[in-house]
């Protein structure tokens, strides 16, 4: 019996210390985990200071920048500000220079016209009896080109505001071709004369025409049984520049004759012949 009791109490001993190996063992590997999470929280962390300090030093950069920007907009605005001044001054003689020019054209144009020369060509301005109606295409074959030249603007007595097509005809054999077509405004506040420049002159030979074209009323007067019997009614332009004009539309003998306030001005050079330099 004795020995039954020592055999039971050695089993039991031998299990116990089985155990405590099995909990030992699970305590080694629970430490285990332990450390391996401690040592993977502990480079989240690094990661995150790492990004952390990353961020940091972005929003230092962008501070840096964003200070930057502020000194380049100052110095937008100081040169804005200095540039739209000399703007503003460089207009400013720009539109003295050019009222100054004026002034003195028409000064100038006024002393021509007082004078009488021959570098205006065509009627007098002045009112007249009659008016036209609309569609009009009036042709001066009276008053041609004296000579090579530059035209630079053209003159009427304007019964209101209207516009013209001023068309420059140049012979070929008997018919003309269109050889420069140029659409003015007419702004005028009344019936009175008035002197258009052109904004370019027209280079002209001798021996061209000059035809105005008025797609709607006619604000320029005429006498009756004077000056020419060239016009003609035109619904739509069909004479723009570079086409034929025939001889037959433009010499017109069995219409009456009328005299238009409109003529035209520039500079015309007459040569001079050998009899004339002899003299």
């Amino acid at each position: 019996m004795r020995w039954i009791i020592i055999l039971v109490s050695l089993a039991m001993i031998g299990t116990g210390c089985a155990t405590n190996q099995v909990l030992q063992q699970k305590l080694d590997e629970c430490q285990q985990s332990l450390s391996e999470q401690d040592m993977l929280i502990a480079n989240k962390e690094s990661i995150i200071r790492q990004k952390e300090q990353k961020i940091e030093d972005q929003k230092e950069s962008i501070a840096i920048l964003e200070k930057q920007m502020a000194e380049l907009n100052r110095r937008l605005y100081i040169s804005s500000t200095e540039q739209s001044l000399y703007d503003d001054r460089i207009r400013r003689i720009s539109s003295s220079v050019r009222d100054f020019i004026k002034k003195q054209i028409r000064d100038e144009r006024n002393f021509l016209t007082d004078v009488a020369l021959e570098d205006f060509v065509g009627n007098p301005l002045i009112s007249r009896g009659n008016t036209d109606d609309v569609n009009n295409m009036i042709v001066d074959v009276a008053h041609p080109v004296p000579s090579q030249g530059q035209i630079n603007g053209i003159g009427g007595y304007f019964l209101g505001s209207c516009q013209i097509h001023i068309k420059l005809l140049r012979p070929v054999g008997n018919d003309y071709i269109v050889a420069y077509d140029k659409p003015i405004a007419v702004d005028v506040a009344g019936p009175g004369k008035q002197l258009i420049d052109f904004d370019q002159p027209i280079i002209a030979r001798k021996g061209d025409i000059i035809a105005y074209y008025f797609p709607g009323p006619v604000k320029v007067p005429f006498d009756s049984e004077l000056g020419i019997n060239s016009y003609f009614k035109m619904g739509s332009d069909k004479y723009q520049s570079g086409n034929r004009v025939e001889a037959d539309d433009i010499w017109q003998p069995d219409q009456e004759k009328r005299k238009y306030s409109l003529n035209y001005y520039g500079i015309f050079y007459t040569k001079v012949t050998e009899t004339e330099e002899s003299d």
